[in-house]
């Protein structure tokens, strides 16, 4: 099978769904593992709702090959190691693959650098993975982030890493609520974005395991009134804490 080909027109017909599935599932069969990467970082370069998502979560199905294949992509250029970094950290999510202590201490290395990079979308991308197998040495790094980051996504991921690092149980609760409290009273005094506000209420409705009345729905559509009405409500319950 000519797998470019094959992608491309699938990517003009707006991934049909059976045969967007049935590609994905080749790929993962395909021994060539660096041609499945390849269509993964191109279909990557476009927006989330163009992707042909079975692309990316076939990725696993190449296994412990598949993960040592990825961390030989860590050196390579931020795009590219961020995507390579990004597949190994979902992972974990996936359960797809296993990696020693030295291994996921790289692939967190690797996260922490490319954090750091000057390309907005490279940060989003290891920021997020960060929040699925980053611990408590990763929070400093996030809180920083969620402060002082120019890009907006970047902040709110941020905040979205602690929430996933609280349903992961990757740090205890208590631990991570000491850990983020004062940055995230900080954030809702001086953020200005109504979405990243909204993104980190929900956070906090989830690691304090309370409810100030905000909905995904609300953040998602960035209804300013019910977020900064909650907003309002998350501030008074920090401080009590």
């Amino acid at each position: 099978m000519d797998f470019l080909r094959e992608y491309k027109l699938l990517k003009k017909q707006h991934f049909p769904i059976a045969e967007t599935l049935r590609f994905g599932r080749a790929l993962g069969e395909n021994n060539d593992i660096n041609v499945h990467f390849e269509i993964y970082c191109l279909d990557m370069q476009s927006p989330p709702q163009e992707r042909g998502l079975m692309i990316y979560e076939s990725f696993s199905d190449h296994g412990r090959k598949g993960g040592d294949y990825l961390l030989t992509r860590l050196s390579d250029d931020d795009n590219i190691a961020s995507l390579a970094a990004y597949l190994l950290a979902s992972w974990r999510v996936q359960r797809a693959c296993q990696f020693s202590a030295e291994e996921n201490t790289s692939i967190l290395g690797a996260l922490s650098r490319l954090s750091e990079s000057n390309d907005p979308k490279v940060r989003r991308r290891s920021l997020i993975a960060i929040g699925w197998i980053g611990g408590e040495k990763e929070i400093p790094l996030l809180n920083t982030h969620l402060l002082t980051d120019s890009d907006a996504l970047c902040r709110s991921w941020s905040a979205s890493s602690f929430l996933q690092m609280a349903e992961g149980k990757l740090v205890e609760c208590h631990a991570l609520q000491q850990a983020i409290k004062d940055s995230l009273v900080r954030c809702l005094n001086e953020e200005k974005d109504v979405f990243v506000r909204g993104v980190i209420v929900l956070m906090i409705q989830t690691v304090w395991g309370t409810s100030f009345g905000l909905r995904q729905s609300a953040v998602d559509t960035c209804l300013e009134k019910a977020i900064e009405r909650a907003s309002a409500k998350a501030l008074l319950f920090l401080a009590r804490c």
